[in-house]
């Protein structure tokens, strides 16, 4: 009983310790720390003196002592159109490069890579409850950072009559098409998508039959000289003045930079993943809708880490899509229920592949 209440008092100490730092100062600090972890990277794939990109950045801040810690980094302002030939139908290319997008697809390799090496690894973000079971470690909270106004409706309330000429056509009044190469996308933008994470959690539909909670976001820090609460309500928002040396705000960057980056914990800052046009730098032609070549954070690089963790499903005859349907999140359930316009990849189409040996 006395540890349980010792436990109890030391557990209050730490939540008031975060939230007694000033919060414009810690924001400004996660900003700090993710612009030094973007320089640390290396010249491969950032913009060049006329260029500019979005930075978006999952990081974990250690109750006990506010220690900040990137767990993730994304940059890019690029989509594939919503043409199947353009997307692929093997689950190589990655049809959506914005920063947020490519920042939790790393996010979400980094928690394979910690499930994979559990054993080995002394200081996990993730606590396993049982074999294939694990809870995300609660003395943790997980922030996103955006070095600027997320697509969707975050950019069009900051900037109403700039944004409607770059941004993306309207399905309804909250929901937005991301604007493509060439035709029309069907990715929604990153103010809906970050909506749909803050809700249902940020493992996706496989992770979320092995992590067995929701990692649910505790606060967004965004680039913005306004205020964004009333875009995501459900989590705490903060805007912060620190702008990003590389984002569209030098009359010198003229135009948006091709390429994006991806970088999460385990992977050395010399050797970040670099893609363009939803498929690796460099990558010739013929190799694009060949899963062994695609990128690391691609879906068919994701499911490969997924079934070496469920290895009793056969893996060459497994889809992806069968794969989907055995999460049992039930926030994803309410989220559907309460959006139900929201718009989905069509399951036969994108997510029939299975993996090719």
């Amino acid at each position: 009983m006395n540890h349980f209440v010792s436990f109890m008092k030391k557990k209050k100490e730490m939540k008031r310790s975060l939230d007694n730092d000033n919060e414009e100062e810690l924001g400004e600090r996660i900003a700090k720390c993710c612009f030094d972890k973007f320089n640390e990277l290396s010249a491969r794939g950032k913009p060049s003196a006329n260029e500019w990109t979005h930075l978006a950045a999952f990081l974990s801040i250690d109750c006990s002592n506010n220690q900040i810690d990137i767990l993730s980094l994304g940059t890019g302002t690029k989509c594939l159109g919503g043409q199947v030939e353009e997307r692929g139908t093997n689950g190589c290319l990655l049809h959506d490069s914005h920063a947020e997008v490519i920042a939790r697809r790393a996010f979400i390799r980094f928690l394979y890579e910690q499930i994979l090496e559990y054993n080995t690894n002394n200081q996990s973000i993730l606590i396993q409850q049982k074999e294939k079971e694990y809870i995300w470690n609660e003395s943790l909270k997980i922030c996103l950072f955006v070095s600027y106004s997320p697509c969707g409706s975050a950019a069009f309330l900051s900037d109403p009559i700039k944004r409607p000429k770059l941004e993306h056509k309207s399905l309804n009044s909250s929901l937005y098409f991301k604007p493509g190469k060439g035709h029309q996308t069907t990715s929604l933008s990153c103010s809906n998508k970050i909506n749909r994470w803050i809700c249902q959690g940020l493992q996706g539909s496989l992770l979320d039959q092995i992590i067995i909670k929701p990692i649910r976001l505790s606060s967004l820090i965004i680039h913005s000289n306004i205020d964004l609460s009333s875009i995501f309500p459900d989590v705490s928002v903060q805007s912060i003045d620190q702008p990003f040396a590389y984002g569209p705000f030098s009359s010198q960057r003229v135009r948006p930079c091709s390429m994006s980056i991806a970088w999460w914990k385990s992977l050395d800052v010399s050797s970040p993943i670099v893609t363009v046009d939803g498929h690796p730098l460099g990558q010739v032609n013929k190799l694009r809708h060949k899963q062994q070549y695609a990128s690391p954070i691609a879906k068919c690089s994701l499911f490969k880490l997924y079934l070496q963790i469920f290895d009793n499903l056969p893996s060459t005859t497994t889809t992806y899509a069968q794969a989907k349907q055995l999460s049992k999140n039930e926030l994803t359930k309410k989220f559907f229920e309460k959006n139900d316009e929201w718009l989905r990849s069509d399951p036969n189409i994108f997510y029939s592949f299975s993996l090719v040996c």
